[in-house]
């Protein structure tokens, strides 16, 4: 979920800030093709225009791919220097790669591969860091490998202040001598809240920077994870299942911030409240990823209406669009229709917290106290539950005021943690 929020909640009536082991390989893949056709940019007067991913033939999902592994990489191209709207010390790739959508179908998904120009001056191997951003939408044109770039537009000023962070800690990132991986963890539908799909999509980004050569990644690379609200949503998915979709990857440290942990319980805790927008947005979500469902089944005229206007933008267009102080209630199409019952077990084995699985590498997570969008409450409830699982990992919680300012927090002691368990497997 965004997590700069100021600007979009004053315009929504003074809203409060608003959620089988493979074999590595070094070599690129022989099926993988670079492409300079079409381009990916255009200047319009003066200004760099980038090419949405609908309209760019690069992101289009080639036919046959069960033939396959998951994390290949289909197709490659080096983007110009002055290509990212922060610039870093980096050469950097978009990668089509392999992976499977929430159903489990093969499919394909674009990551965005930061690989350092200046000497790894640590011990060891340079890590590899994937880097998840708070994707949330239900438009290609909200995947990071898009809003990342120079003149990328976003649906809103709340989009935009987002999108300014994450550069920012990707050009960070980099700076510390990290390869970073970026990838678009919805995948070319747009499946947000879907588990399955975005666990696949992670982790088969962190193989497709494996197999691509110029990444100087392998088996001896200590490989981290980082995301925060949505994004936390993507890291602990993709950590849960890492161990029976991914056995190979040694994951050296993972860090979770704000984690979107349980679908059900950030729905009742916007509910009447000014950033109740989120709503529709959720069930539009989870008609995208599950469709066989027939989410809308569990709506009355006004859910359905309110889901339809936010279907296709990013989330922070949904706070602006409202509707604001509605209840969950009011888009039942019968009492407990979505606070109970088929819907409500849905929206819960798609969470985190309903979710089998438990991180096998030590975890951070972080969380604000007063987290107006993602309760506290939630996210000890997925920290209690990792423990009780095994899972080596701690919490660090904050007093502050909103979201966004929980993310700011959580930022010294998520590079910290990174840099212990990258400098410990460099030690052995």
């Amino acid at each position: 979920m965004l997590t700069r929020l100021r600007r979009s909640s004053r315009l929504a009536l003074g809203a409060a800030a608003a959620v089988a082991t493979l074999t590595t390989v070094t070599l690129i893949p022989a099926a993988a093709t670079p492409t300079t056709a079409p381009p990916s940019s255009a200047s319009v007067a003066g200004e760099t225009q980038i090419v949405p991913p609908d309209d760019d033939p690069f992101y289009a999902v080639p036919p046959h791919l069960n033939r396959k592994r998951d994390g290949s990489v289909l197709r490659f191209r080096l983007l110009p220097a002055k290509a990212m709207a922060i610039p870093a010390p980096a050469r950097v790739w978009q990668l089509l790669y392999k992976t499977r959508d929430n159903s489990g179908k093969a499919t394909a998904t674009v990551g965005t591969l930061l690989v350092p120009t200046d000497r790894w001056k640590g011990t060891g191997e340079r890590p590899l860091l994937s880097y998840q951003t708070p994707e949330d939408g239900l438009d290609t044109t909200c995947a990071p490998s898009y809003l990342l770039r120079a003149g990328s537009k976003t649906f809103d000023e709340a989009s935009e202040g987002q999108a300014q962070f994450d550069r920012g800690q990707v050009a960070d990132a980099v700076r510390r001598g990290w390869t970073v991986m970026v990838p678009d963890y919805e995948g070319p539908k747009s499946q947000f809240f879907g588990a399955a799909g975005t666990a696949a999509a992670v982790l088969d980004g962190i193989r497709a920077a494996q197999y691509f050569g110029p990444s100087h990644v392998h088996h001896k690379t200590p490989i981290g994870m980082w995301g925060y609200s949505g994004a936390g949503f993507a890291t602990a998915v993709a950590a849960q299942k890492q161990s029976t979709y991914a056995p190979e990857l040694k994951i050296k440290a993972i860090v979770a911030g704000g984690v979107a942990a349980d679908v059900n319980a950030t729905f009742a805790n916007v509910s009447g409240k000014p950033s109740s927008g989120v709503i529709p947005f959720g069930l539009a979500a989870l008609d995208r990823s599950y469709p066989d469902a027939n989410v809308y089944q569990y709506l009355n005229e006004t859910g359905r209406a309110a889901a339809d206007k936010v279907a296709h933008g990013c989330l922070g267009a949904a706070f602006t669009a409202g509707p604001h102080f509605a209840t969950v209630q009011q888009f039942e199409a019968s009492p407990g229709s979505l606070t109970s019952g088929t819907f409500y077990e849905l929206a819960h084995k798609g969470s985190p917290v309903g979710m089998d699985g438990t991180p096998t590498a030590p975890m951070y997570m972080y969380h604000g106290t007063k987290d107006e969008l993602l309760p506290i409450s939630a996210a000890r409830d997925l920290y209690a539950q990792y423990r009780a699982r095994g899972a080596d990992v701690v919490m660090a919680e904050h007093d502050g005021q909103t979201h966004g300012d929980d993310q700011t927090f959580g930022v010294p002691g998520a590079v910290s943690f990174l840099e212990k368990h990258f400098e410990k497997t460099s030690r052995h």
